[in-house]
């Protein structure tokens, strides 16, 4: 069963969920094609449900520049 990494983008700062198993990912909001190593990472989790819900509580959290899973 594949796994899902939430992470963000370097770039433009969209966090995304995506396969676990990706080395680069394009990113939907702005194109930027990164590498998963030098991204920040948010966690894995083991279906697409979690790790969407996951996405939505970060994007709803975010304050000052910073994401938190208050």
């Amino acid at each position: 069963m594949n796994k899902f990494l939430v992470a963000q983008c370097p770039r433009c700062g969209e966090i995304q969920a995506f396969y676990s198993t990706y080395k680069m990912k394009l990113c939907n909001r702005c194109g930027t094609k990164f590498s998963i190593d030098k991204c920040k990472k948010f966690g894995i989790y083991e279906n697409h449900k979690l790790a969407s819900e996951i996405v939505k509580k970060l994007k709803y959290t975010y304050k000052d520049g910073q994401y938190s899973y208050s």
